[in-house]
């Protein structure tokens, strides 16, 4: 059941009428709907794992609990700390990355003992678990630098962690953000309500207009690339960029808006990121919540460790930073692969000064200078051919792909590869860039709250004919894999 379904559309609707007019009394009666739909939509989406996910929640709730009250007995605290994130961690690495390493492990073996055979085992990826798992680890840290109270209420907690808009893809929340709102009654609100609604239509036309315009001409080139140009695969390679970008953010904007209808706020998950001048400030607005939790509990203290190397230490830092960036996406050296490279682009911003540097691009005015356009093309052109990794199978395959980019076929007449279909998606993205260009300062990137009502409705009523005439049907989010 995913946010463009016909089945969930129905299932939103009936949870927002109890919600509202039936559970709406207290806070416990809003906060018992909450979770008993998000079990629902979770067993839906795949009743084999629910049970691992009420386990994580019961294990981390226990552990949270009792990390605070051994805060006497430092010892034994970082014992049930430790315990928490071998658990967590546990479940990660069986789940997601034991065949990885058992591969691995048997590659090693083989060259001393070529006659050795093996299998992997058949283990299935529970839906969600990368991002409640961090959720879970980044609970217990807090808790336990005393950052944050544990949380007492089981049924409080459960929600924090399942709450169903959230569950699949994030965004990854923090307990500090997001317990205070449910431990109130929420109050409807028209007007967030309305900004909820406009952006799960953006996210709507992102997904089903955007995206999938851009993977049903990026899908055939990558399928079979072997017969395929250079000049051709630099066009699936921007029109994958385009896919991956206009499908995860389209997610981030339905989840945060349909959260938006039940009066709770999740965090902003992407900011324009392809307005951006460095890579520093491109992941400071791309998976906000992934980058900021790793920022926080793997480069501070990773980065504090090796201090005394100074910008030496904070290269090695960020570096082994994104590395996990990339592992996290998956169990395949393309990803560890992808996170490398995108730490090493950080290495000149480490020994320059500027790792920390934001800029506003065209900051009060409506066209960037040349010089900034000039920074943003480079950006966009090195994250594109870095995603080249991220798309490939298997790093053999990525190397096949840089080798036909970087030929004299690059320079060759993509045939074929100006037709209809690729004129349409062009101007559909650029419509979706120029929208997001000129909200780039804006909360999220339909906040049009500030225009008058015939061009809210125009804007509403042109994003719904795009959907209706270019949207395509999609079976899941890209990230759902992840």
């Amino acid at each position: 059941m995913i946010f463009n379904s016909f089945d969930f559309v129905i299932f939103l609707i009936i949870v927002l009428i109890l919600y509202w007019f039936v559970f709406k009394k207290t806070a416990l009666l809003q906060n018992i709907l909450l979770l008993i739909s998000s079990f629902i939509f979770y067993v839906w989406a795949d009743w084999r794992f629910v049970f691992l996910l009420i386990a994580s929640i019961l294990v981390n709730y226990y552990l949270g609990i009792k990390i605070r009250n051994l805060s006497h007995n430092e010892k034994l605290q970082k014992r049930f700390l430790n315990a928490g994130l071998v658990f967590n961690i546990g479940l990660l690495l069986y789940f997601k990355y034991f065949n990885f390493f058992y591969e691995g492990f048997y590659k090693v073996l083989n060259v001393f003992y070529s006659d050795l055979s093996y299998s992997t085992l058949s283990i299935l990826l529970p839906l969600g678990i990368s991002f409640f798992t961090f959720q879970t680890i980044g609970y217990i840290i807090d808790v336990y630098n005393e950052e944050i109270d544990p949380s007492e209420d089981l049924l409080e907690f459960s929600v924090f962690i399942a709450f169903f808009p959230k569950l699949l893809s994030g965004p990854i929340e923090r307990l500090k953000g997001f317990m205070p709102q449910i431990q109130i009654k929420r109050e409807f609100s028209y007007a967030q309500s309305v900004d909820g609604l406009r952006q799960i239509l953006w996210g709507l036309f992102a997904k089903v207009v955007v995206a999938e315009n851009c993977a049903a001409i990026a899908n055939p080139i990558f399928n079979s690339y072997e017969d395929k140009s250079g000049s051709v695969l630099l066009i699936g390679g921007f029109f994958y960029a385009i896919q991956v970008y206009a499908d995860f953010s389209g997610y981030s904007n339905m989840a945060i808006g349909i959260s938006k209808l039940f009066g709770i706020n999740l965090s902003r998950n992407f900011a324009t990121p392809f307005y951006s001048t460095n890579i520093s400030d491109m992941w400071k607005k791309w998976h906000i919540s992934l980058t900021s939790w790793m920022m926080d509990y793997v480069f501070t203290p990773l980065s504090f460790t090796l201090r005394r190397y100074q910008k030496r230490g904070l290269a090695i830092s960020i570096i082994a930073t994104f590395i996990l960036v990339g592992f996290w996406h998956g169990a395949n050296w393309t990803y560890i692969v992808f996170g490398l490279l995108h730490g090493l682009y950080f290495v000149p911003l480490v020994y320059s000064g500027k790792m920390n540097s934001s800029y506003i691009v065209a900051n009060g005015k409506f066209l960037p200078s040349f010089k900034e356009f000039y920074k943003m093309f480079l950006l966009f052109m090195l994250v594109m051919l870095t995603d080249f990794i991220f798309r490939a199978d298997n790093i053999s395959v990525a190397f096949s792909y840089y080798g036909k980019i970087f030929s004299t076929s690059l320079l060759d007449y993509p045939i074929g590869y100006l037709s209809t279909d690729v004129i349409v998606a062009v101007g559909l993205i650029s419509i979706f860039l120029f929208v997001e260009w000129i909200h780039r300062m804006k909360k999220h990137d339909f906040e049009i709250s500030h225009y008058n009502a015939y061009v809210r409705w125009s804007s509403y009523i042109t994003l719904f004919f795009f959907i209706v005439i270019f949207g395509r049907s999609s079976e899941s989010f890209i990230y759902f894999q992840f």
